[in-house]
């Protein structure tokens, strides 16, 4: 009885965005996303036009409460959430096989996504239990998301991988910390300190998707070092 062999065919395999890819689009596509719905609640008049980085005439968080920027604001930071794990957890794997093999960025990591699906799902919701949600899900998302960017950039220095992009990425997490430190003081000193609290929560996110941008070019460096050592070995 002769058994027919019949090969199977499979769907091609796309090449995965390296680290330093996916770094570029956490910088480019949230901060799309972002200024795109603030301008979506200006054109709607449901907050007030202006350099919301520098005036703080309002908040991240009242950009995406009412109108079409309510749906938009969820249509974009949802999927992009699933970017942000699609980065840390390949960061870990890649820090894993480079010596680091502690979980402890993909952990982060994962505390982080859970922390900005929670702050997008309850954010322009009803009531105070909805409100404490968004509350803490922003302020865990901006603490782990640092976190993470921190412990990343301190065990590549460890591990040897220095280049430019490494003191340049240290000296913003030193700025971001400074900044989050300055407002602590601000907020406790001046009565007057919620004129200002807006715009320094837009400058620490916009600063966090800068740090994305920065690691690109280090991950970009490692890369090329793994390839130039492949090529000399050969």
């Amino acid at each position: 009885m002769n058994i027919k062999t019949h090969s199977i065919m499979l769907l091609p395999a796309f090449p995965r965005p390296g680290l330093s890819t996916t770094a570029i689009f956490l910088f480019v596509l949230p901060t799309i996303a972002i200024n795109i719905n603030y301008g979506i609640a200006v054109a709607e008049g449901y907050v007030a036009l202006c350099n919301p980085y520098w005036d703080g005439c309002t908040s991240i968080s009242a950009t995406g409460r009412n109108g079409t920027a309510f749906f938009f604001f969820k249509a974009a930071m949802l999927p992009l959430s699933l970017l942000y794990f699609y980065y840390w957890l390949p960061c870990s794997k890649r820090l894993n096989s480079m010596g680091y093999e502690k979980p402890t960025i993909g952990n982060l990591g994962f505390f982080a996504v859970a922390a900005l699906v929670l702050y997008t799902l309850s954010l322009g919701a009803l009531g105070d239990n909805f409100r404490l949600m968004h509350r803490i899900g922003i302020i865990f998302y901006f603490s782990l998301t640092y976190l993470c960017q921190l412990l990343i950039v301190h065990r590549l220095g460890v591990l040897g991988q220095q280049d430019l992009s490494q003191t340049l990425q240290k000296l913003m997490c030193l700025f971001i910390f400074g900044i989050a430190v300055l407002t602590l003081f601000l907020d406790a000193l001046l009565p007057n300190y919620g004129d200002y609290e807006d715009a320094f929560e837009w400058s620490i996110a916009l600063l966090l998707l800068i740090n994305f941008l920065l690691a690109a070019w280090n991950w970009r460096f490692i890369e090329k070092m793994k390839v130039d050592s492949l090529e000399t070995s050969e």
